[in-house]
Parts: C-alpha cells; structure tokens; sequence
C-alpha cells in the first residue's frame, strides 16, 4: 500500500509539474501583447486559484463552513512568505542579482492593501455574512475593472499566438483542477503511514503540498526570463486577492458564520498580507529578504504549534 501510494505520488507530482510548465508557457505567450497585470494578475490568478474556489463552494454545498474558510485563507499565510521567499532565492540563483518588479505593480499592492485593510474590518466586525460579502466583490470587481479598462499593450516585435496562449492554460488550469485535491491527498496517506505527526500535517505538508502548482509555475516564470520573477508576484497577489474577496464573500453569502473560533487562522492571513504589502513597497526582493520570508513563515508555523 505504501509503495503504491509513494509511486501515485510520484505520477501525480510529475503530472502536475508539467501542467504548470504549460501555465507558465501560455502566460509567457501572452505576455507578449498584454500587461503583466492582466496576464499575472487577472489570468495567472484566477487559473491558480481555481483549486481553493472548488473546495470553498464544495464545502460549502456539504455546509462545512470552517473547512471552507481554511481553504479561501490558508494560501495567503504560505505564499505571501515560503512562496515569495521561494521565488526570491530561485531568481536570485538564475539571474545573481534581486529581483525588481517591473510595470504597474503597485495597482496590485494597493488593491492587495484594500483586501487587507477590509479583512482586519471583518475581523474586528467578528462575523462573515452578506453585509461582508458585498464590499469584498465590490473591491475584487474594481481590480478586474481597472485593469481591463487599462488594457495595456506590451510593445512586442513577436506576435501574440492566441491558440497557443489559451490552449496551454486551458490544459494547465485543467490538470491542476482535476490533480490538486488527489495530490494532498496522496501526500496525507503516505505521511500517515510514514508516522508523521498530525499537527505537522496539517500545519507544514497540506499548506505547502496544496500551492505547490502556483510554486512551480512561479519559479518557472522566474528563471526563464528576467522579467519573469516580476510576473510571479503578480501572479500570486492576483490570486490571494481573489481569494481574500470573492471566496470569503462567497461564504458570507452561504451562511452567518461566527470568526471567533477561527481567529488565529485568520489573523494569520491578515499577518501575511501585511508582509506581502510590506515586502513589495520598494519593488526588490533580494537573497536576504527572501530567506527571511521563508525562516519567517516556518516561524509561524512553530508559534502554531505552540497554540496547538
């Protein structure tokens, strides 16, 4: 049993590895002609974060709202540290130099400061319903507005190869949807079986294992061009935007749901927003504050524990 799970795993991971190359390949297409905010934040973010929104609206149908919650919030706390630090340190081995945004990213900082200025109003309000839900898809469709009517256009001596572009993401978002739930779950079998604690569990390998396409695709992007890195960050503050507004709003659209008994996990997104703000303000991410990120996150991760 344990051989079989070890040898699905690892079909699975190389299966998933692919899907995000051919996410990264049609976001590097269409790069050619759009913004990195369009491709990164809008595009990139919504097909990385379409595994979180099936669980959220899955758990919600079965009225598992504290699982939904985790699964619309989770990611913020491990991308917005372990990912970015990631990404940091990858460019940083590639390229030897910190990584620099480039374009209009600070349309992407302050909406994600929006996101998370309106989040600590959710947590002081201590409740998530329908008067939560309606400012959040107010601020996640003044993201997408703004940058649509931006529509800026990449000068490019290639032209963009639209097929191409769509096919590579559909069959990317497609394989990622269909594989993540069926990955973490794999990756939980086989560590229970190996003997590993619960709590690190639940703490350390599914928050990691359930980003890890986002990861991929990431370091990818970051290390085929140098403007790559960039169009990560985008990518992963695109997502974690949707997923702060449109997923937390789709909760307090099913349901009145008290915040109080979830409170470190939330107030740990809040905390991982504010790094990712903060992090970005200057445009550069260099070795050093990339390992801070990720000793950071685990950091975290051990006052979790304590908690726990």
């Amino acid at each position: 049993m344990l051989m079989y799970d070890i040898l699905a795993l690892s079909a699975i991971t190389v299966i998933l590895g692919l899907a995000s190359e051919a996410l990264a390949r049609g976001a590097e297409e269409l790069e050619k002609g759009l913004s990195q905010g369009i491709v990164g934040g809008l595009v990139l973010g919504l097909l990385t974060s379409l595994p979180e929104t099936i669980f959220v609206v899955v758990a919600l149908l079965n009225e598992k709202f504290s699982v939904a919650l985790g699964s619309a919030i989770g990611g913020n706390v491990v991308l917005f540290t372990f990912g970015v630090g990631l990404v940091g340190l990858a460019y940083f081995w590639k390229w030897r130099t910190k990584l620099r945004m480039v374009g209009d990213y600070k349309v992407e900082n302050r909406f994600l400061l929006l996101t998370t200025l309106s989040l600590a109003g959710v947590i002081a309000y201590g409740r998530l319903n329908m008067w939560d839900a309606i400012p959040l898809l107010l601020i996640y469709s003044g993201y997408v507005g703004y940058r649509l009517r931006a529509g800026e256009k990449r000068n490019s001596e290639g032209e963009v190869n639209k097929r191409k572009a769509v096919l590579y993401l559909l069959l990317g978002a497609a394989t990622i949807v269909a594989l993540s739930d069926l990955f973490v779950n794999y990756l939980y079998d086989t560590a229970v079986t190996l003997g590993v604690p619960p709590v690190w569990l639940s703490l350390v390998l599914t928050p990691i294992a359930s980003e890890i396409e986002e990861k991929v695709s990431a370091i990818r992007l970051a290390t085929s061009h140098a403007e790559g890195g960039s169009l990560a960050i985008v990518s992963f503050i695109g997502s974690k935007i949707e997923n702060a507004t449109v997923l937390l709003a789709l909760i307090g659209i099913f349901t009145d749901f008290d915040l109080h008994p979830a409170l470190p996990e939330v107030i740990s997104a809040l905390i991982a927003n504010v790094i990712g703000v903060v992090t970005l303000l200057d445009g550069k991410l260099g070795a050093k504050e990339s390992v801070m990120l990720i000793v950071l996150y685990f950091a975290m991760i051990y006052f979790s524990f304590l908690y726990y």
